[in-house]
């Protein structure tokens, strides 16, 4: 008896050193400033483990493991016709990931097809304010830091036991369910949270609305590796891809041995100089209409 009770005693501490918590956020953005009417939201994951914590968008993660789940299926099936038309993987394609107990804070993100971890450089100095509020049962204290550009004002609960929160934001003496820039065009609440295993889950409904469970498909090696650049590096990059945002694409087809073939409007592109035409005039519009960052530092 007592050596079944070790057992399950052994078995519930295995289980609960693989769950973690997640701490889900809506965000509410606006992307372009000059059109303050047109606000996105978007569900924001903040999975916090035993050696650190990752913050990301839902529907990317969504749209990657769909995207993931076919090349592994065509690969496996041994094909090398791929024609993958994509899912819908929202407006915030970034993570942050952040290491305990030092809180080393990395930014991953993208930049054309170029991909980087920008490691966070400058401390948050909070200033913690004695004002009180309820956050549904919890009580939370304002604290307002400025960071990345902005000022902040957020509101955290010593109710979790977590130092976290979205985005790059941690160090209270609790975890942050709320927070808000001083121009109103950026907002995080606190939705929910909930225990969630090391093999990572998400709600897929179909279209009846009943829920069921989408186990993610590991990567399979798709895309580049991340370069590792400081702030200030990354800052470079960006005004180098705000001048020439096909620069890369330029590179490929100089080659001589690519061929690429680019639907617009419906029409096929095969001409390398139309397809660059047309691929500047889209990327330039949609950096046009992306200015307003939520950390306008570091994309001067």
């Amino acid at each position: 008896m007592k050596k079944v009770l070790l057992i399950l005693a052994l078995m519930l501490s295995l289980v609960a050193i693989a769950q973690g918590t997640r701490i889900m956020y809506e965000y509410r953005f606006i992307s372009n400033i000059d059109k303050k009417d047109s606000a996105d939201t978007e569900l924001m994951y903040l999975d916090i483990k035993k050696d650190g914590s990752k913050f990301y968008s839902r529907q990317k993660f969504a749209s990657d493991s769909a995207r993931e789940a076919y090349f592994a299926k065509q690969i496996s099936m041994g094909s090398k016709n791929f024609n993958y038309s994509g899912g819908n993987p929202g407006k915030v394609g970034y993570t942050v990931t952040k290491t305990y107990p030092d809180f080393v804070t990395t930014l991953h993100t993208a930049m054309g097809r170029s991909k980087f971890a920008v490691k966070n450089e400058k401390p948050l100095a909070w200033k913690i304010l004695p004002e009180k509020k309820t956050i549904d049962q919890f009580e939370v204290q304002k604290a307002t830091v400025d960071f990345g550009g902005r000022s902040w004002t957020a509101w955290f609960s010593q109710d979790f036991p977590f130092q976290d929160g979205p985005y790059k934001f941690h160090g209270l003496p609790g975890l942050i369910l709320e927070m808000e820039d001083s121009t109103g065009t950026h907002q995080f609440k606190f939705v929910g949270s909930k225990k969630f295993d090391e093999v990572e889950r998400i709600d897929k409904k179909d279209d009846l609305g009943s829920t069921k469970s989408g186990f993610v498909v590991k990567s399979v090696g798709l895309g580049g590796k991340e370069l590792e650049v400081t702030e200030d590096q990354f800052r470079k990059q960006w005004k180098e891809y705000k001048n020439d945002p096909t620069k890369e694409m330029k590179q490929m087809l100089s080659q001589g041995n690519v061929k690429v073939t680019m639907n617009v409007n419906g029409k096929a592109i095969t001409d390398n100089s139309e397809m660059l035409r047309s691929m500047e005039k889209s990327q330039k519009e949609q950096i046009k209409n992306d200015n307003n960052k939520i950390e306008p530092a570091l994309y001067p």
